[in-house]
């Protein structure tokens, strides 16, 4: 039942990174659709520092805690979301991806 649960986090979670990767690919954000990103980047990360640990996605989870805090700022108005911020956030996302990847073939190598 767990594995079912992991595989289904797993899943999903990578689908909403890379909706959200794509979206901050594009040349630029539209003022009105900035609110709704930030809140998406922080609730998928914060979903990841949350859960992540209970499924096995511990190193992930460290990466996805600092998007979070960044995001919550910005949440706040303790930060603006900026061009080099959107930057570090894609390199972020790929690199929590590549961690989930990572986390969960090997899981599924070892439940076998």
């Amino acid at each position: 039942m767990l594995e079912k649960i992991k595989k289904q986090f797993y899943k999903d979670t990578i689908k909403e990174l890379l909706l959200i990767n794509a979206k901050l690919s594009e040349e630029s954000i539209h003022p009105n659709e900035s609110i709704s990103l930030v809140n998406r980047i922080f609730s998928i990360t914060h979903q990841i520092s949350g859960t992540g640990p209970m499924l096995g996605f511990n190193n992930t989870s460290k990466i996805s805690k600092k998007v979070e805090k960044t995001f919550y700022e910005i949440r706040v108005g303790e930060k603006e979301l900026t061009a080099p911020i959107i930057m570090q956030t894609r390199r972020a996302l790929e690199s929590i991806i590549d961690s989930m990847n990572l986390e969960f073939n090997s899981s599924m190598v070892i439940s076998k």
